[in-house]
């Protein structure tokens, strides 16, 4: 018999039980055995109670989202029994403990005394997750050798008994796994025959999309689920001649990254909903005085403190709009891990082409995913490098550090202490040797400069990202969605795809300013409803799109109609697919009518 192309897999628990080590594990021998992975965990933030989950994707092929309903269940406890019953449907299977009756009516159940196995292999039951590691990792086809190695890696860092009684757990977990492999061999994934995949978690790509960006300074103030941004920094900098600080508040970490900016570095900061909102001010700050800095805004469900550990798209209209006056801005948003690592790169670059303060909108569902990426060369990748003022001008004229090109982009700055480079700077209105002003023509002469500084941005950064994120089919539907929705989205409709039901689409990662020529194609191609995909209440994409193109919109007689959820949870597939069906019945009803 042959073993399958992909399976997902969830695994629930206590809080404490290491329902995250077990994910990365697997996530990890299966990336090291060429398999292509994408997760999801989700856990309450308590360190211990509750219970916490983990769901993974395995495809020989390459996978967008963490899946759907699991072929697998691995619970470890009563309570996930319970909570996981009704996910398992013909020909799933459950791992549960050995104590723990159930039906799982036409799916299969496996009686596992993780507890004891793992007190007889290692003297104690906290190695219960080892042993189902081990158990899955043989019924699933796992190389034993790999398994064993990613598993010493993980607890690398404990001592060397916790290192050998970990080994020893699972090696028990995969003798019980091993009996029962043949029988439930419809679980083996065929091996994939590709080599080793690297896989990364979002917050770790956008921490190497800054440093290969040429991010040098970092400052910022831990918060969920941002803070492994930091981490990754704190590690990485000082090698390459930088430094990340850790500062009092966001305020302090924004102002520092200003700091840098205007003393000629490439300078980054992360953050969540609650930090952003403190740093509204001095992003007008940075509009203000043109200078380029990238604030990293991993999303969680707010307002206030809300649900730190829960995913979210609701800061869209904070970040696009979220400052005193008109400051111009560019909010990026990546559709998943490697979108991260490419995103950052973009923001860094963006920042320092047009001296403007770009933001990137990741979320809790993406920042904590792992998925295998496959990276570019380095050479491959544009780097811009900003041109600065070389003082050798011979003019008398005043250094006029914010004059710009007719066709909007900056000219050449001075950093503090360049001959003939010097001017003022502030957060006042000024003209283009920086002098404050207070004079209407100025005034309105410095509002137009920005304004084409966004077009230009719109034109070379916000158009030439949306090329590959549109489709046009001529269905009177379309769909649209951005940030983690985006790969589930991709996956309904490459569903609807197989069922004959071809939609148009657009999955725009650059979501400001917007790119309205790529959506004017879609809704001249025929398209009459629009389909806005997102996690939050207010319809906050779909908002911007109807402000952004009312006379279109109107014109082409077109209806633009949110599809939301705001639970904590982000959207998977068959969510989608679901919510897409009452606008398109007359298509199901025709593939009936032909079955």
């Amino acid at each position: 018999m042959t073993g399958r192309n992909n399976l997902v897999i969830r695994f629930e628990g206590s809080a404490g039980d290491g329902i995250l080590s077990m994910g990365t594990i697997i996530a990890r021998a299966a990336a090291r055995s060429g398999f292509h992975a994408c997760t999801l965990s989700s856990f309450l933030a308590e360190v211990r109670g509750g219970q916490s989950t983990f769901q993974l994707q395995l495809a020989r092929h390459a996978v967008g989202s963490p899946g759907d309903s699991p072929d697998v269940v691995v619970a470890l406890n009563h309570q996930a029994v319970d909570n996981q019953l009704c996910e398992i449907g013909p020909g799933c299977l459950m791992l549960r403990p050995a104590d723990v009756e159930v039906d799982v009516g036409a799916g299969v159940a496996l009686g596992v005394d993780f507890n004891g196995i793992a007190v007889q292999a290692t003297g104690a039951a906290r190695g219960k997750n080892l042993v189902a590691i081990g158990v899955l990792g043989r019924i699933i086809g796992l190389d034993a050798e790999i398994l064993n190695h990613t598993v010493q890696e993980v607890f690398a860092k404990k001592s060397t008994e916790v290192v050998e009684a970990a080994v020893g757990a699972a090696a028990a977990g995969a003798r019980i796994g091993a009996e029962r492999a043949n029988e439930l061999a419809e679980f083996r994934l065929e091996p994939s025959g590709a080599p080793p995949r690297l896989l990364l978690s979002g917050n770790e790509a956008v921490g190497l999309g800054a440093l290969v960006a040429g991010v040098r300074y970092f400052s910022g103030y831990p918060i969920t689920p941002a803070s492994e941004i930091m981490e990754v920094l704190a590690k990485h900098l000082p090698k390459l001649g930088g430094r990340a600080v850790q500062a009092e508040d966001e305020i302090a970490a924004l102002g520092m990254c200003l700091g840098a900016a205007f003393g000629g570095k490439k300078a980054l900061t992360s953050t969540s909903g609650p930090g952003l909102s403190l740093m509204t001010e001095l992003l007008g700050l940075a509009a203000m005085s043109q200078l380029g800095v990238v604030v990293v805004n991993v999303q969680r469900a707010g307002p206030s403190t809300g649900m730190p550990t829960k995913d979210a798209q609701g800061d869209l209209s904070l970040a696009v709009h979220g400052a005193h006056g008109e400051a111009p801005r560019v909010v990026i948003a990546p559709q998943s891990v490697a979108d991260c690592f490419a995103d950052t790169v973009t923001a860094v670059n963006t920042a320092h082409e047009f001296q403007v303060p770009v933001i990137v909108l990741s979320s809790q569902s993406i920042s904590h995913r792992m998925q295998t990426v496959d990276l570019p060369a380095l050479e491959q990748i544009r780097i811009y490098e900003e041109p600065l003022f070389d003082g050798d001008s011979t003019s008398l004229e005043e250094f006029a550090r914010f004059r710009q090109t007719d066709e909007g982009k900056p000219l050449p700055r001075s950093i503090p202490g360049t001959p003939n480079g010097m001017y003022r700077t502030s957060g006042l209105e000024h003209d283009e040797t920086g002098h404050p002003t207070f004079e209407p023509e100025a005034r309105v002469r410095m509002v137009a400069q920005r304004r084409r500084r966004m077009d230009a941005v719109r034109r070379e950064v916000s158009e030439r990202n949306a090329r590959d994120a549109l489709r046009i089919t001529g269905h009177p539907v379309s769909v649209v969605a951005w940030g983690g929705t985006a790969g589930a989205a991709r996956e309904a409709l490459h569903s609807l795809d197989h069922k004959g039901i071809q939609l148009g689409y657009y999955f725009p990662r650059v979501l400001w300013p917007l790119p309205t020529d790529s959506l004017r194609e879609l809704l001249k191609s025929g398209t009459s409803t629009l389909l806005v995909c997102e996690v939050n209440d207010s319809q906050q994409l779909a908002a911007l799109i109807r402000s952004e193109l009312a006379n279109e919109l109107r014109e082409f007689g077109i209806s633009v109609i949110g599809i939301n959820k705001d639970d904590g949870n982000p959207f998977t597939k068959s969510e989608i697919e679901h919510l897409l069906r009452p606008q398109l019945s007359a298509d199901f009803s025709r593939i009936r009518a032909a079955v």
